[in-house]
């Protein structure tokens, strides 16, 4: 009895999680760019009893010989989904979407960190290394990396044109045409090593040295073109909402399923217990 209320314990917990996931998904369906996260489960060590000593008993079985008494399930793996989301045209010059899976934009954050998104949706700024110029971030202040170094943007510029080998065209005051950078992706060979940060919607690699890793084993640089990058346009998130308004009923009603349980062994305890005094 104790052992089916461990497990039942143990299950509620790591069910728990995988709301949490489904919970997460469903806050950030409307986020540009957001890739979703799926939740598996394994079972935990379990033992087998065999209760069924006797061969003639066992004529006409079609379940398994024997009992499995286990301590429940845990999360086994909580894995980035990098399916391809909806584009959106908006019409805006410096929206631009990424129409390709495994590949994302790099990002500078406060720190100077190289940080990884799919958030094409990027804004004028003036650029602190570069007094009097600008360059271009996200909604959340990276800037952004094209062949390795920010884009350099004279004040004053406009009509932004993204031409076919990947460069960004602007247009000066005085109507000259300048190149103000180059798009460069960096395709992710390793997503599962991504790590989210908090409150934004980009990601990046734990110290691969500690892993083992060098950067060429995750990664490889791809210079970026009119068919990898589309200009005035945004990636939607790829949560499908119909799946996990699903998983999220399955999951509460297997919650309550082990709540009950859970409930019914305390009671059954107590029983025993009253009985014996």
């Amino acid at each position: 009895m104790y052992q089916s209320m461990l497990s039942s314990a143990n299950t509620m917990n790591q069910i728990q999680h995988k709301l949490d996931s489904i919970s997460h998904n469903l806050a950030n369906s409307n986020r540009t760019g957001y890739k979703s996260r799926e939740t598996t489960f394994s079972d935990l060590l379990f033992q087998e009893v065999n209760n069924q000593w006797y061969p003639e008993n066992q004529a006409g079985r079609l379940s398994p010989n024997g009992l499995r008494v286990g301590t429940g399930a845990k999360v086994a793996q909580t894995a980035l989904r990098l399916d391809q989301g909806a584009v959106h045209q908006t019409g805006r010059a410096l929206d631009f979407a990424i129409t390709e899976e495994d590949y994302f934009f790099q990002v500078e954050g406060p720190d100077g960190d190289i940080r990884y998104s799919r958030d094409g949706a990027f804004y004028l700024t003036e650029d602190p290394d570069n007094p009097g110029g600008w360059t271009l971030v996200n909604s959340h202040g990276e800037f952004l990396i094209g062949a390795e170094e920010r884009f350099d943007i004279p004040a004053g510029a406009r009509d932004f044109t993204l031409l076919a080998d990947g460069t960004l065209q602007a247009t000066l005051p005085n109507g000259e045409d300048v190149i103000v950078g180059e798009f460069e992706l960096v395709r992710i060979t390793k997503p599962q090593l991504l790590e989210a940060l908090e409150g934004g919607n980009s990601f990046r690699f734990p110290d691969l040295a500690e892993l083992g890793l060098a950067e060429a084993d995750v990664l490889e640089y791809v210079e970026a073109d009119d068919r990898l990058v589309m200009q005035e346009a945004l990636e939607q998130s790829n949560v499908d909402l119909t799946k996990e308004m699903t998983d999220m009923l399955e999951a509460q009603r297997h919650y309550a399923l082990q709540a009950r349980a859970l409930s019914q062994g305390d009671q059954m305890m107590g029983l025993i217990n009253s009985v014996r005094s």
